[in-house]
């Protein structure tokens, strides 16, 4: 142990998470979390990846009864904590980071996400895992990623989750997002530094994602655990970041269920360097107003894009659609804005800036279910649940698709079973099932890429099914009569 401890101490140095005067400092602290008695330090060199070196470490730690349950988010949660006491604390990465911005916001972001990166917050091999490629579609190239980077939740840890709750332990945060993960060991957060920022007068927060989705995948979040919400004051923070971070996209995802993201109940954005399909979209009709031009995208989600070098008027017709929108009904295009009381209505906003010009495209939303179609109307229908059940958040709104991990198995399995002309698939296939019986009607599909390929076409009528304007006459019509009568 005292070799891997070296070794982790050397990376760390090697790395910037302390330096050479904190050695005995640092080395305290991590024969404390070990119960090992004191040493000499060694620097070494030519270190391996961060992964090979806590390797062994993190074995002797399950080994050894350091941690319970022996689950892989538990491991993490022990590794973040290991980390910790290398790296510099909450209110040094903040002071640091506040100095860097003054002098480049791009100088500030990048100290933050290289530490992120450094001490495994940021799970960089576990990404590489992923399976990518893009679809070439009407829309354009849409980027395509199977996920097996996310780990899916044990039963162990669910089961521990549970109790805690039934618990009410002191100092366990409300929710994954809340700020009090930073430096807490649940939510394996020991190794998490975030930082304030101001938007709409208020404090925020910005952190990196540990499971990148893009480059630089951020999280903004709020300081206080407050149900997402998409109001006028929405653009104000959106508009305040590209202005304090202005390399960078910042979006929402919609404030309902069926259409939002998988955290509801604490308000938040996510944002990054990284071009999304729908940047490149191209524009069915344009509509001018003073300073401001409002774009119909060809784009299979509901989208119209505000343009304008001053934020002030795009925040105002921003605002004006959305709260249209709110109370927007359409029977011959199914679309109710509510049910006994209840919203469906609501908006996917995504801003940007390119040079001094402002972008906010928005995409209409509706929540609505049907008998016909109990997950919602303007959601993934049955025919594609196959490839994609869960929710249709920013970011595959906008052409990036996280499609879940079985899936790699899968396709293994459906391409085998089509080269060797099996007439089905095993039966815990059974949800590809029509899926495949038209794979060997059409017998196109011989390689891996080819089923990608089709994989791409399943996901392009996912977010087709997400369109509440679909792009016939009918429903470009009526976007049409709707931007009109806002403006």
């Amino acid at each position: 142990m005292k070799k891997h401890l070296d070794m982790l101490m050397s990376y760390g140095i090697e790395h910037d998470l302390f330096d050479e005067s904190a050695v005995s400092l640092v080395q305290d602290r991590l024969i404390a979390i070990f119960e090992l008695p004191k040493g000499t330090f060694s620097r070494r060199q030519a270190l391996p990846g961060l992964d090979v070196i806590l390797e062994p470490i993190l074995d002797h730690a399950e080994e050894n009864n350091l941690y319970e349950p022996k689950t892989l988010a538990e491991r993490d949660a022990f590794e973040a904590l290991v980390m910790d006491a290398m790296m510099p604390g909450p209110e040094t990465v903040k002071a640091r980071f506040g100095d860097l911005y003054e002098i480049d916001p791009n100088r500030a972001t990048k100290m933050l996400y290289d530490l992120s990166k450094a001490v495994n917050y940021i799970k960089s091999e576990r990404l590489k895992k992923n399976i990518s490629w893009t679809h070439q579609s009407r829309y354009g190239a849409l980027q395509m990623t199977i996920n097996l980077a996310k780990p899916e939740k044990d039963p162990k840890d669910i089961a521990k989750a549970r109790l805690n709750v039934q618990e009410n332990i002191e100092g366990r945060p409300k929710c994954p997002l809340c700020k009090e993960n930073e430096r807490n060991y649940y939510n394996a957060r020991m190794n998490l530094r975030i930082v304030p920022i101001e938007l709409g007068g208020e404090t925020w927060h910005f952190q990196y994602s540990p499971y990148l989705y893009y480059n630089e995948h951020a999280i903004v979040l709020s300081d206080e655990h407050r149900p997402m919400a998409i109001t006028g004051r929405t653009f104000v923070y959106l508009f305040d970041f590209i202005d304090r971070f202005p390399d960078y996209f910042i979006g929402s995802n919609a404030d309902l269920p069926i259409v939002g993201g998988s955290i509801l109940n604490h308000d938040h954005f996510q944002g990054g360097k990284h071009v999304f399909p729908i940047e490149k979209a191209t524009v069915i009709r344009s509509f001018d107003k003073g300073n401001v031009r409002i774009e119909h995208l060809q784009w299979p989600l509901s989208t119209i894009r505000l343009r304008s070098k001053d934020r002030i008027p795009l925040t105002d017709y921003a605002t004006a659609f959305l709260d249209h929108w709110r109370n927007y009904d359409n029977p011959d295009l199914d679309i109710q804005s509510h049910t006994d009381g209840v919203s469906h209505n609501t908006v996917t906003p995504i801003a940007r800036k390119k040079g001094d010009v402002y972008e906010l495209d928005i995409i209409f939303r509706n929540n609505r279910t049907t008998d016909r179609y109990p997950d919602g109307i303007f959601h993934p229908h049955k025919d594609v649940q196959h490839i994609k059940k869960e929710n249709i958040g920013l970011i595959e709104a906008i052409g990036l698709a996280i499609l879940p991990g079985r899936l790699k198995h899968e396709l293994k399995t459906i391409l085998t079973s089509l080269k060797e002309h099996e007439p089905k698939l095993p039966s815990n296939l059974a949800r590809h099932a029509m899926w495949y019986d038209q794979l060997r009607e059409r017998a196109t599909v011989r390689t891996h890429d080819d089923l990608l390929e089709e994989v791409g076409k399943k996901f392009v009528r996912v977010i087709e099914d997400a369109g509440v304007f679909k792009l016939d006459e009918k429903g470009i019509e009526a976007m049409h009569h709707l931007i009109e009568d806002v403006l």
